[in-house]
């Protein structure tokens, strides 16, 4: 039974309760209680505007955009998913699977394909677009901030004007822009400020870059099948290598999908890392690993498979994975199910399903009969 279906079951045996002339009722009557609240933490947003851009961009550029081009087809346009535009569509579908708040990502491409003027303008549209979701619906979403690193300045300060002045939670960039990772330090300024915030920043997969794109096509690669997990993990070991994390050690980076492969891998990085080095670290503070266990977090987006969920909590701890669906990509109802059928103590589900995205993403717990 899903979290949603519990809830309904305790409403509705609390309302025949309610008019009851007989006490004993009360007691004779064994009430399952409803499960924890349920946070979905990497679910795809986007607004008309960016899809229409992303639309007119590809009419004309995509062939600076090959790997987007493979993913829609010579001359097609970016889906235009009603899911991620309608917020009451959304919220039916989330009382439908039994998810109670959503984080809400700027879905890829995001705005990283964009020069840059143009590219802070939809971001800066996106990020009000979402704070108004979050205004008129408190309790369902929390919006990460969408930036443009093209302007690495501009992006440290819009998110800035996101976090304090609109109330999002975070930072979201859809991995390489301009075939380039935030590792290079000109992009610091934003982890600077993300630090600052105490905001997370969630990097999100996309097709590889150009300059690596051509082995994952031949064999139609590109996409989630394998493609974006390659993408994004090397972004995200390239921030270790290049020293990030020695500079802005309380930074937190977020993955999503059991951390792109990363924690099934520690231990040969570790190992092949300090080969490399004569046994030590070279350049850097600490181990590889140790960076990942410090600054890193992990969703469960699109892999709510259970062996693979449970070796990301006992590899990372479960304080440092969070459950998340990948709507409207993944079927929410078949996520929450599959987490109800996952052997966990009481206090790891609700580490993993609530308090370590509150805690991460800086969300007020909720004091609703949910969290019962």
């Amino acid at each position: 039974m899903t979290c949603g279906s519990r809830r309904q079951v305790v409403q509705g045996a609390l309302g025949a309760l309610a008019g009851a002339a007989i006490a004993p009722r009360l007691s004779a009557m064994a009430v399952q209680p409803p499960g924890p609240r349920v946070i979905a933490c990497e679910e795809g947003f986007s607004i008309p505007e960016l899809i229409d851009a992303v639309d007119a961009f590809m009419a004309t550029r995509a062939d600076k955009e090959p790997g987007l081009a493979s993913l829609i087809g010579p001359g097609g346009k970016f889906p235009r998913m009603p899911q991620l535009l309608d917020p009451k569509r959304r919220i039916a579908d989330m009382d439908a699977s039994g998810v109670d708040m959503q984080v809400l990502l700027l879905n890829s491409p995001g705005v990283q394909i964009f020069e840059a003027r143009q590219a802070g303008e939809l971001a800066a549209l996106a990020n009000d677009r979402a704070a108004e979701w979050k205004r008129q619906w408190p309790d369902r979403f929390a919006p990460l901030a969408a930036f443009a690193p093209q302007d690495p300045a501009a992006a440290a300060q819009e998110l800035e004007r996101a976090v304090t002045r609109l109330g999002l939670h975070g930072g979201i960039v859809n991995s390489s822009t301009h075939n380039r990772y935030l590792d290079a330090p000109e992009f610091w300024p934003i982890f600077e400020a993300a630090q600052a915030l105490g905001v997370p920043i969630y990097i999100h997969p996309r097709e590889p870059r150009t300059d690596m794109l051509e082995p994952y096509l031949e064999h139609n690669l590109q996409g989630a099948v394998w493609g974006y997990a390659a993408e994004t993990s090397l972004h995200a070991l390239s921030l270790i290598m290049a020293g990030v994390f020695d500079r802005f050690p309380d930074l937190t980076i977020v993955l999503g999908h059991n951390g792109e492969g990363i924690p099934f891998n520690l231990d040969r990085i570790d190992n092949r890392y300090m080969t490399m080095h004569g046994g030590g670290t070279g350049k850097l503070k600490m181990k590889p690993s140790e960076y990942f266990h410090r600054n890193f977090v992990v969703t469960t987006s699109g892999t709510n498979w259970s062996p693979a969920v449970r070796f990301c909590q006992d590899v990372l701890g479960p304080q440092r994975v969070l459950f998340a669906v990948d709507y409207p990509f993944e079927n929410g109802v078949e996520a929450v199910r599959a987490v109800d059928g996952m052997t966990m103590s009481d206090l790891e589900r609700g580490m993993f399903l609530h308090a370590n995205a509150e805690r991460v993403f800086n969300i007020p717990p909720s004091r609703t009969a949910s969290d019962w």
